[in-house]
């Protein structure tokens, strides 16, 4: 992917884990990138869905599950999320698509 690429992605519904509480559902909008800094593939995106900082989750979309951790809410009320690991869904770098 050339710095001027749209990172890859996904927008649209998730399930959200929480330890002690019902899974719940809410809309995402998840990205992924290369980190140089970090030398692997780093997600983050936003859950339009209130969670305290700091909460650990497991984020469910129809691609697979991933781990993440709440970082912040914004100003409408959505909580910002960074991903743990593996992201889920799909991403180019990690999946080995067939090369253009």
């Amino acid at each position: 992917m050339s710095e001027h690429e749209e990172p890859e992605g996904y927008d649209g519904e998730v399930t959200v884990a929480v330890d002690g509480e019902p899974p719940r559902s809410a809309r995402a909008v998840l990205g992924a990138r290369f980190d140089p800094l970090a030398g692997s593939v780093v997600w983050s995106g936003r859950l339009a869905l209130a969670v305290p900082a700091r909460t650990r989750l497991e984020l469910t979309t129809p691609h697979g599950s991933g781990r993440a951790e709440a970082t912040e809410p914004d100003a409408w009320g959505n909580t910002r999320v960074t991903g743990i690991g593996r992201p889920p869904f799909p991403v180019e770098l990690l999946d080995g698509a067939a090369e253009v």
